[in-house]
C-alpha cells in the first residue's frame, strides 16, 4: 500500500510542468518570491504553490477561455507583496475564482486567506484601497446582479457596501453607526429604466495585463 501510494504521489507530481518563479511585485515589498507549477488536464488548468519544501496545490482552476494568472500584489495594503491566483472558471469568462496568498512577515511564508478568495471576480483598487467583487449576470435576461466593496479593519476584511438586483427589486447597503450594513434604498424594478443597470467600475488593477509583464519563461 506504501508503495501504491508513493507511486500515486509521484504521477501526480509529474503531472505539472516547469516551475514559474515570480520575483517582481505591482505593489508590495517582495519579501519572498513565489514559485508555481501548473498542471493542464481536461480543458482546465491547476496550479501548486511552494511553502517552504512543500508543494500545496490551489483550489482555483481556469477552463474554457483562458489560463490562469498569478501576480504579487499588495492585497491587504501592509507595504508587503502578497500573492494573487486567479482564472476564469466558466467557458463564457464571466465568473473568475480567486486564490489569495498573503504574506506572514513574522512567519515569513504565504498563508491561504479564505474571505478575500471567497470573493467572486475579484477587483482590487489601489489608488483608494478598496476591494471589490460581484456577479454582473446572475440571471433575468441579464438584469440580475450584485457588487460588493470591502476594506479592511484592523486586519479583518468587512463588506462597507453593497448594490444587487433580482428580477424585481434593486437595493443598495451601507454601513451604519454600528458597523451594520442596513439597507438604504429599495426600488421596484422599471424594465423601460436603464439607468438601473449596473455601472462598469474601471479604477480597478488591470490584472490579465500585469500577469503578463510578469510571467516569466519555464525555468
Amino acid at each position: 500500500m506504501k508503495l501504491i501510494a508513493l507511486l500515486l504521489s509521484l504521477i501526480s507530481t509529474s503531472a505539472y510542468g516547469g516551475t514559474l518563479h515570480l520575483d517582481k511585485a505591482a505593489t508590495g515589498k517582495v519579501r519572498q518570491a513565489a514559485d508555481i507549477r501548473y498542471a493542464n488536464h481536461d480543458e482546465k488548468q491547476t496550479y501548486q504553490l511552494k511553502i517552504g519544501k512543500q508543494w500545496i496545490r490551489g483550489s482555483c482552476s481556469s477552463s474554457g477561455t483562458g489560463n490562469l494568472h498569478a501576480l504579487l500584489l499588495d492585497m491587504n495594503f501592509d507595504g508587503h507583496a502578497d500573492l494573487w491566483v486567479t482564472g476564469y472558471t466558466d467557458s463564457q469568462g464571466r465568473v473568475r475564482c480567486s486564490d489569495v496568498w498573503l504574506w506572514d512577515a513574522q512567519a515569513k511564508h504565504y498563508s491561504f486567506n479564505k474571505p478575500l478568495s471567497a470573493i467572486p471576480n475579484l477587483d482590487i483598487s489601489i489608488a483608494n484601497q478598496r476591494i471589490e467583487g460581484g456577479i454582473a449576470n446572475c440571471g433575468c435576461a441579464a438584469q440580475c446582479f450584485y457588487e460588493d466593496s470591502y476594506a479592511w479593519r484592523k486586519n479583518t476584511l468587512i463588506a462597507i457596501a453593497r448594490r444587487e438586483q433580482d428580477c424585481e427589486r434593486y437595493r443598495e447597503y451601507r454601513l451604519n453607526d454600528k458597523q451594520d450594513l442596513i439597507i438604504v434604498k429599495d426600488e421596484i424594478i422599471d424594465g423601460d429604466n436603464p439607468g438601473q443597470q449596473a455601472i462598469e467600475n474601471t479604477k480597478v488593477v488591470d490584472w490579465q495585463r500585469l500577469a503578463q509583464t510578469m510571467r516569466k519563461p519555464w525555468e
